[in-house]
């Protein structure tokens, strides 16, 4: 009886292990990794003066030698890794953990794509006409992310609000789709991602990158539809 228990309790966490993302500790990035971090690190490398390559998110050897001069100039260790101080030192921020996916990919799962790349940016700044990881506006934000997912969007809010299928009611909002609001000038000034759960993704002229709820006052009362392009 005992040997049976525990064997069902192995199968069961070998189910919820192999079922669910690996959260991996002490994250750090280095030469070889990939993805929207490594973009972020190379953003803030260049608005600092330390990387002239291209930000495309892969840390090549320019941007090892840019994390090494910018780690030595702040009196960091000098090894051209980016673990959690030298990615505070550099944006401030909390470094993000790395993710070990161990799922199986799901329905709908362009639109969890797009979240995650989505949400990777979270607290890059708003810069009005921004549309790269140094600064994002509201449609630079969207139009960046669905880009590298393959689509193509145009650069406006009123120009996006114009392509994909015209979604009436909010009860019918999925992830991924683009929520508009009538904000600053009348029709479309203002683009987000839906995330799911009454909450959507945006650039923020006041928070930079960040999640904000649809029943949030100032978004209920300037909410005007959304579209659905995935």
């Amino acid at each position: 009886m005992i040997a049976r228990r525990y064997l069902s309790f192995v199968a069961l966490a070998l189910l919820l292990f192999t079922a669910s993302p690996v959260w991996a500790a002490g994250a750090q990035y280095a030469s070889g990794d990939t993805g929207p971090v490594v973009e972020q690190i190379q953003a803030s490398l260049k608005e600092a003066g330390y990387f002239g390559g291209q930000v495309d998110g892969k840390f090549s050897v320019l941007t090892r030698q840019a994390v090494l001069k910018f780690q030595k100039d702040s009196g960091l260790k000098s090894d051209g890794i980016v673990e959690e101080k030298t990615y505070k030192a550099l944006t401030g921020k909390n470094l993000p953990l790395k993710t070990i996916d161990k799922m199986q990919p799901a329905a709908g799962g362009s639109a969890d794509k797009i979240l995650n790349t989505a949400l990777a940016y979270k607290g890059v700044k708003y810069v009005f006409g921004g549309a790269t990881p140094t600064g994002f506006d509201c449609s630079g934000f969207v139009m960046y992310v669905f880009d590298k997912h393959g689509i193509k969007l145009p650069r406006t809010a009123d120009k996006q609000y114009e392509v994909g299928r015209l979604i009436r009611n909010k009860s019918e909002l999925k992830p991924g789709d683009l929520v508009f609001f009538e904000t600053y000038e009348k029709g479309a000034s203002h683009v987000g991602i839906y995330q799911g759960n009454g909450n959507f993704v945006h650039a923020s002229t006041s928070h930079g990158v960040t999640v904000s709820g649809l029943s949030e006052n100032y978004y209920a009362s300037r909410y005007l539809g959304a579209r659905r392009v995935l």
